[in-house]
């Protein structure tokens, strides 16, 4: 008899593994894409265990949308050493379990000591484990697919050899599969478990007769009879966990189901056209295991190991995303939308470590070592050898390190600011909206009990807001183009429907959003986050609603996890109890494969792989050439072209000047200088979306060309056509620099004398509630002009207001659209064409859009009367009227003028907000014309402006009867404040319009102010 000993291979990749992983993921694991909400989860239930709705996001949510216990496990680790703490210890205890599942699976598919030995060493560095780890960050999948790993050897002992304890076993470890990870269990029945049904069956069949060519389908179905019982068994308290361990989630699922616009992901995409996604969800996850394709395929289509070979190819083509037609075929449309096609490439690439372990025990220890040491010599061999494991390691440490070659998200945020704010004066009462954080918002979320409208986990969204636009977070909705940025309006348009008050910017990028909808900058805390504050919203109510659940739901998922692993802890520890007073016996429990025997199909093998290792040799060169090609951007006047403004939009200011004819003698410091005062919304707040370059004449020295360019801005779209010169100089071409403008100012010293305000607002230091001491009355502003308007089949309240008090008022208008039964039909309010800054005795025209949508199920009803609501609240700050109109033209339907600065202050996005008006100078209609470019102090700055051919609306209705300004009537303000207003050369200024179908037009400037001093 042979006395069992520890494989060193299994130890050797333990302790490899703790190494390796456990020091990296300190840097890395933080900055993944999911770890930071796994460990909001975690917050939650360490401060509320039994309590699912959480207030945090979205208005609230039911955290039973996600298996709770590795969320649980992180909540219960905090208590002794913080959320952190909790979140490595489960990594870490993940990286264990990962790299012994991988071992335990190797023992069932090639049960063979050194392969499983070897799988687990090479389980260590794959680059699917390592990118789902530190760059994903997605603990639950690695816990739920470790767990089914482990839990395979156990099923495959249940129904080859009937011991009741494997049963038990396998259950409790499936149980915390399902309560970790609810994909991995459902999936993983179809493509580990079922394959592995069938290879029980393969091995009862074989062990009936002599060989494996007597093995045929009368001998399997027979194998398959006698094992029914076993199989139907299994099946059945399997499906009865699946069910049972996470029934709250299935209610959940059925009572909220998922209904919202499928949010793209890169793991859907055409991978050919997509390169970018290509590498990051199918090359990286595979590596290097793609050179070794035609070993899996020749291994998993041997007899024995049939039904993993077609679990293996399935869940490789599902893999392939949006590359071929397939995968969308098989999962249909819903399925495909919803799901991250990159978990089927990860599953395929675990199914091939065990193979892969094999042939490099095969090839070092094995008969591929004597076979190719004999046709090439050893030292090929070992240097063969070498070059496949430096490049098995330099795949793992490039895939850990994507992070730094390409950053997926903003530098690391200090939070306690954030905090700290959130904490004093009862900041927290209202909610809050971060911008510009990435994941870190959920980092945030788990240090404050303030509430905020957006969130990470995307499947609990309930808002029609969100739900409605393909974006996955507001916080980042700038990369979602003008879809993210329309969905971000409707909350920065309407918050006091959120009770959103304040906003967190970590990107400037929103800035001029914020500014012109309303908002005004509060703070700068010393992170570095800008503070912005709408006034006049009102705080959450005390008692906020949710969708509670019954109580044994709660005691279900508080209890039933950590139970399963209790559970499984004491089966494992009662075997190894009962096992250690046995006698140890040479038993073998799987039908191990001796090797193979057979040479048969060797030749074929190894003349495929060398031609496919040939192919794969052949397209990483060329996509190394690639790279070159793409860095070696002066080869073209295109590329050229493209890189100087890819290195503008980055603000990579040096290796834009790079790209510079040398000959134009322009040095980096006055490149530098005339970038920095360039500035304005297409300089400093936009985006590139798009570049198309046309070369026009080009000789051997020379071209010219024009780039079509399209920018994403917060505010709108702006497509530029600039014409460039080209020289080439040395093999390269450069770009000729413009001139830039020569305007100078006349005087070098400006003096401005300004009023400013300044609000203490508590003025005793008190942490009770301000009641009437330090609340400050409210402007009076009265609403000149408002009706109802429709043009096409979209209605618009139009008409403007003027601030009649003698201090600042900070305005938001609100307009509601109503049937003839005085049904509301629509509420908005108005969003940037109205001037929300309104110093004393100022007047703005707005305007209001209603996008009324109805479902095949409603009928249009037509609004017949309407109402506005002006709120008034004192202004203290952005109180900037830096800007002024002259020198106007009209030449028929085109205008043009100056705008002029004579303040200290540079106009950053200087704003023209035309009104339109009819004979009887009348406001039909109001838009917002935004100029490109800043105007800088006592400068000036042309524009031009091709009036649109508007057709007169349809006045539906006006009047200001149902006008209401701070709760009073608009008309008791008017016959107060101007009972006898004087509209002598009220409307002198508008300036006459000849041949369109309005004849008269205004111009209200407003300006944003970047960087007020």
């Amino acid at each position: 008899m042979r006395t069992s000993k520890t494989n060193k291979y299994l130890i050797t990749a333990v302790l490899l593994g703790i190494i390796f992983h456990g020091t990296s993921m300190f840097f890395t694991l933080e900055r993944t894409y999911d770890a930071l909400i796994h460990l909001f989860f975690a917050n939650h239930y360490a401060t509320s265990w039994f309590e699912p709705w959480s207030y945090s996001w979205y208005t609230g949510f039911s955290a039973m949308g996600y298996p709770p216990l590795v969320h649980q496990s992180i909540g219960v680790l905090s208590l002794l050493g913080g959320l952190k703490f909790g979140m490595f210890t489960v990594a870490l205890l993940g990286v264990i379990l990962f790299i012994t599942g991988v071992y335990r699976f190797t023992k069932v598919i090639i049960p063979n000591e050194k392969a499983a030995g070897y799988a687990a060493i090479m389980a260590v560095f794959s680059t699917c484990f390592v990118e789902t780890l530190h760059v994903f960050g997605q603990l639950p999948s690695i816990i739920g697919i470790s767990i089914l790993m482990h839990a395979l050897p156990e099923v495959y002992k249940w129904l080859k050899s009937g011991k009741r304890i494997a049963l038990f076993k396998a259950l409790a470890l499936l149980a915390i599969t399902v309560t970790s990870h609810h994909v991995t269990p459902v999936f993983g029945m179809v493509f580990f478990i079922f394959p592995l049904i069938g290879t029980v069956i393969m091995d009862a069949a074989r062990e009936k007769v002599s060989s494996n060519s007597e093995v045929t389908f009368s001998v399997f179905a027979k194998a398959f009879w006698n094992k029914l019982m076993r199989i139907i068994i299994f099946g059945t308290c399997s499906l009865i966990l699946i069910i049972v361990c996470i029934l709250p989630y299935w209610i959940n699922t059925k009572n909220n189901p998922i209904t919202q616009v499928p949010i793209p992901h890169g793991s859907r995409d055409n991978f050919l056209e997509v390169t970018s996604s290509g590498l990051v969800f199918f090359i990286i996850p595979w590596g290097v295991l793609l050179l070794f394709l035609p070993y899996f395929l020749y291994r998993f289509y041997s007899k024995r190991l049939l039904f993993f070979g077609f679990s293996f190819s399935l869940l490789f083509i599902l893999g392939t995303g949006g590359t071929t037609p397939i995968p969308l075929k098989l999962l249909g449309e819903n399925a495909f939308n919803i799901l991250t096609l990159d978990r089927f490439t990860l599953w395929a690439s675990i199914m091939a470590l065990p193979l892969f372990g094999e042939f490099c025990y095969r090839f070092t220890d094995g008969d591929y070592k004597e076979i190719l040491q004999k046709k090439w010599g050893a030292v090929l061999h070992r240097f063969i050898g070498g070059f496949l494991a430096i490049a098995f390691i330099f795949m793992a440490v490039f895939t850990m390190t994507l992070g730094i070659f390409r950053p997926i998200q903003p530098d690391e945020i200090n939070m306690q600011p954030i905090v700290n704010f959130l904490n004093e004066d009862d900041h927290d009462r209202w909610r809050y909206l971060p911008l510009g954080f990435g994941d870190q918002m959920a980092w945030l979320s788990a240090q404050t009990n303030a509430t905020t409208v957006d969130g990470n986990y995307h499947s609990a969204r309930r808002l029609p807001e969100l739900t409605s636009r393909a974006v996955e977070r507001l916080e980042n909705s700038k990369h979602h183009g003008i879809e993210g940025l329309g969905s971000l309006q409707q909350f920065l348009t309407v918050p006091e429907k959120f009770h959103l008050k304040y906003v967190f910017s970590n990107d400037k990028f929103y800035d001029p959003l914020l500014y012109f909808t309303g908002w005004h900058r509060l703070s700068l805390l010393e992170n570095g986050i800008t503070v912005w504050e709408k006034a006049g919203i009102t705080p959450l109510p005390s008692i906020l609603p949710k969708d509670d659940v019954p109580l044994f739901q709660k005691l279900m998922w508080g209890i039933i996890p950590i139970f399963t692993v209790i559970l499984s802890i004491f089966l494992y520890l009662r075997s190894m109890w009962f096992h250690s007073f046995r006698k140890k016996e040479d038993r073998q429990l799987f039908l191990f494969d001796k090797g193979i025997t057979s040479r048969k199909g060797q030749k074929w093998l190894y003349r495929t792989s060398l031609c496919w290792s040939g192919i794969m040799l052949l397209l990483t060169a060329y996509m190394v050439y690639g790279i070159y090609v793409k860095k070696a951007v002066q080869l073209t006047p295109e590329s050229v072209i493209t890189a100087y403004y890819d290195a503008l939009d980055f603000k990579e200011f040096e290796r834009a000047h790079s790209y510079i004819d040398p000959a134009s003698e322009k040095d980096i410091s006055q490149f530098m200088l005339e970038v920095s005062v360039t500035d304005g919304l297409l300089s400093s707040y936009s985006k590139m979306d798009s570049i198309a370059v046309s070369v026009l004449d080009k000789n051997e020295w020379t071209a010219s060309a024009v780039a079509k360019i399209k920018w994403i801005t917060p505010l709108k779209e702006i497509q530029t056509t600039d014409t460039l010169s080209i020289k080439k100089h040395q093999g390269k071409w450069y770009i000729v620099p413009k001139s830039v403008d020569p305007y100078i100012p006349p005087d070098q010293l400006m003096l401005e004398s300004s009023t400013r305000f300044f609000n203490h607002g508590k003025r005793k230091i008190t942490s009770e509630q301000t009641f009437h001491e330090d609340v400050l009355k409210q402007p009076v502003v009265e609403v000149t002009t408002a009706k109802m308007i429709q043009r096409d089949s979209i209605f618009y309240i139009v008409g403007s207001i003027q601030n009649v008090d003698n201090i600042p008022a900070d305005i938001a208008v609100t307009g509601a659209l109503y049937d003839s039964e005085n049904n509301e039909i629509a509420r908005y309010n108005a969003q940037d064409i109205v001037k929300h800054k309104l110093l004393a005795k100022e007047t703005t025209p707005f305007l209001i859009q209603f996008d009324i949508t109805y479902d095949k199920h409603q009928t249009f009803v037509v609004p017949t009367n309407f109402e506005v609501q002006v709120k008034a609240n004192v202004a203290t700050t952005d109180l900037h009227q830096t800007v002024t109109p002259s020198q106007i033209q009209i030449n028929g339907s085109h205008l043009e003028g100056f705008l002029f600065n004579p303040r200290i202050e540079a106009a950053t996005i200087p704003q023209l907000l035309l009104s339109y008006y009819n004979d009887s100078k009348e406001l039909i209609w109001t838009e917002s014309i935004y100029i490109d470019q800043s105007v800088r102090p006592q400068r000036k700055r042309a524009f031009s402006i091709d009036l649109p051919d508007l057709e007169q609306p349809i006045v539906v209705s006006s009047s200001l009867l149902n006008i209401s300004v701070n709760g009073l009537p608009n008309e008791s303000i008017s016959d107060k404040v101007h009972p006898n207003r004087n509209t002598v050369g009220e409307k002198e200024f508008l300036i006459p319009i000849n041949g369109m179908p309005y004849s008269f037009i205004s111009i209200t400037t407003n300006s944003y102010i970047g960087n007020p001093r």
